[in-house]
């Protein structure tokens, strides 16, 4: 009798429990979205479309639902962002930029993440690169960076041994990838990328002007800055067969044609006024850039000006024609657009290198490509990034109208969430 009173006692023990774990894991299990983007014109880039009137859920900085807004469950901290009639895509990946000095890095950062930068390839710096790293990560508004270790002709004259041990150590060091600066000698430039292939590290940057074109790019050299290597072939068939063999090889090429087009003086007095820029950046940016203007035309001429963009702007043209043989020739390109002249403006100016993109012929949609899972390609991530889709980073921007319809309508970036965390266009301009 005692013993079925205890075995009987056990039973309730043992049901309570189970009734009090079952009936608790609602309350553990249940997550709900941190943000909706709520009756979007999807833009995924997968795919060249519109998905019309979804709404994106965002749960810890990723992409956790699309679907319709009724049906995706909402807690009372969900905060929702009326996406009606607007227009979401990808954020940008500036796939060729310049770290400025540590004084001047917030102004930077925020203008590229107001742009709708999520990403961007830093190129160099003007401070110790991993400083610049370590300074970046106590800001609470900057886009995700990835950091180069620059090889130059110095670099590069080390004996061997010591190419193979820096290169080895890279990544656990603080470096994403290796940019090529300048070199003089084929030998060290086959030194540099069997240590670097051997340790599986992204080689880019500067075209290495004393080895053929053929060379780099079976190479596994990634991706080739400014043309390097094609704006000097003037013979159709042989840059007809360079193109092909760099298709073959998957290399990337990032023209950086808006370097070109302001420092050639290729725009002029007025012109200026015609550049993207002017509908977004701060005023008193505007006014110092036309105290700048106004200086150089006084010191140099407006004849002697004149002379020097009609003496280059051959060759402007020239690599308007290479990029759209690459892009024809199924090629891969990056976008980024090298800022820090006058009129030039870090994040914004993703929009200027757009526009020489579609005077040159290229389509739209290749030009998103190009500037959101291209990158994402880049550097082998294309499974986090680049696109709209459940399970990615939600880096995205929020714009009012189509930049498929009209590239240069990439200039209406509202607003830009990276890894989830909303920022305003207006809001964030105002801090600059």
């Amino acid at each position: 009798m005692i013993e079925s009173s205890y075995n009987l006692n056990i039973m309730h023990k043992i049901l309570y429990l189970f009734l009090l774990f079952f009936t608790s894991i609602p309350a553990f299990t249940q997550t709900f979205p941190d943000i909706i983007v709520k009756d979007v014109n999807i833009i995924p880039i997968s795919e060249n479309k519109i998905i019309n009137k979804k709404s994106i859920a965002v749960t810890s900085g990723l992409i956790t639902e699309i679907n319709d807004f009724k049906k995706i469950k909402k807690g009372k901290n969900t905060k929702v962002i009326n996406g009606k009639n607007k227009f979401m895509m990808p954020g940008l990946a500036e796939m060729h930029s310049h770290l400025p000095a540590p004084e001047k890095i917030d102004t930077y950062l925020i203008a590229n993440v107001a742009a709708g930068v999520t990403r961007i390839r830093a190129m160099n710096s003007e401070a110790p690169v991993l400083d610049m790293k370590n300074l970046i990560s106590t800001k609470p508004i900057a886009p995700h960076i990835y950091y180069p270790f620059i090889v130059t002709e110095e670099a590069l004259s080390k004996a061997k041994y010591v190419l193979d041990k820096t290169v080895k150590n890279l990544k656990s060091e603080g470096y994403d990838f290796i940019k090529l600066f300048s070199i003089y000698s084929e030998e060290m430039f086959d030194w540099l990328m069997e240590a670097a292939n051997a340790n599986n590290i992204i080689v880019c940057g500067h075209y290495p002007r004393m080895v053929s074109p053929d060379k780099v790019i079976a190479s596994n050299f990634k991706s080739i800055e400014h043309l390097g290597g094609y704006s000097k072939i003037k013979n159709n068939i042989q840059l007809d067969s360079l193109i092909q063999l760099t298709n073959k090889y998957n290399v990337y090429n990032c023209p950086t044609l808006d370097w070109d087009y302001v420092a050639a003086d290729l725009m002029l007095f007025d012109d200026y006024k015609k550049r993207l820029i002017f509908d977004n950046v701060p005023e008193h940016f505007i006014t110092e850039w036309n105290k700048q203007l106004e200086t150089y035309i006084n010191k140099e001429g407006k004849d002697q000006i004149l002379k020097g963009k009609e003496g280059y702007l051959p060759t402007f043209q020239y690599k308007l024609q290479i990029l759209k043989k690459l892009n024809d020739g199924g090629c891969l390109l990056l976008l980024g657009s090298d800022p820090g002249g006058s009129f030039q403006m870090h994040g914004f100016n993703m929009y200027e290198e757009m526009t020489h993109w579609s005077d040159a012929g290229i389509g739209n949609y290749d030009i998103l490509k190009a500037a959101t899972i291209n990158p994402a390609k880049f550097f082998n991530e294309e499974t986090q990034w680049g696109t709209i889709e459940v399970g990615k980073t939600a880096d995205l921007i929020l714009l009012d109208k189509n930049p498929l319809d009209d590239i240069r309508y990439i200039k209406t970036v509202e607003l830009t969430l990276v890894k989830g965390k909303v920022f305003w266009k207006k809001e964030l301009l105002e801090k600059i």
